[in-house]
């Protein structure tokens, strides 16, 4: 687990150091291009997480007990109560805690705390998965677009989940058509 850790700090400090200029802006590139490399990044990102579960116990109990660390001498490391450390553990199991408390509590354990939000799929698969959505829904909208032959109405639905994909439109993230 600990290269796994290793292995997002790499990825995030070399994806900060290769983009932010001397003048601390994002280097200009053509939005796609970010955004396709976004995404492959969150795609190798996720793909480590694919049997990370939450312990039973919690991240801060569970990393706690492994060591054989005390709640005293954790709670000595960070300058706080016994109860306090207790409480971090109840609050992160109910889903309370401060994403600042998590990272001091890992420190204090010799740890650090690493915070992502993973894809469910793919970020190309998903983009895809909404353009062929939004495509579906904009077929219905057209008078008589139900007696075009089957194939007819596939090519559309595809041409038109491809132009969405190339274009991004403003709407293509709601849930209505809005074409």
């Amino acid at each position: 687990m600990c290269k796994f850790f290793e292995f997002v700090k790499f990825l995030m400090v070399n994806y900060v150091e290769k983009h932010i200029c001397t003048y601390g802006k994002l280097n200009q590139m053509p939005d796609f291009m970010e955004q396709r490399r976004l995404a492959r990044l969150l795609d190798r990102t996720a793909k480590q997480f694919d049997d990370v579960e939450m312990p039973q116990k919690g991240w801060i109990a569970t990393m706690r007990r492994a060591l054989g660390m005390s709640a005293d001498h954790v709670a000595r490391q960070k300058g706080v109560s016994r109860n306090a450390v207790y409480q971090a553990e109840r609050s992160e199991k109910d889903g309370a805690i401060s994403l600042k408390q998590m990272e001091q509590l890992a420190k204090a354990m010799g740890g650090t705390f690493v915070y992502a939000i993973v894809p469910d799929d793919r970020i190309d698969a998903m983009k895809y998965k909404q353009a062929k959505s939004k495509a579906l829904g904009m077929i219905r909208d057209i008078p008589g677009a139900v007696d075009w032959p089957v194939d007819e109405q596939q090519d559309w639905i595809d041409d038109k989940a491809a132009e969405l994909l190339h274009d991004m439109p403003s709407h293509f993230w709601d849930n209505g058509t809005n074409s």
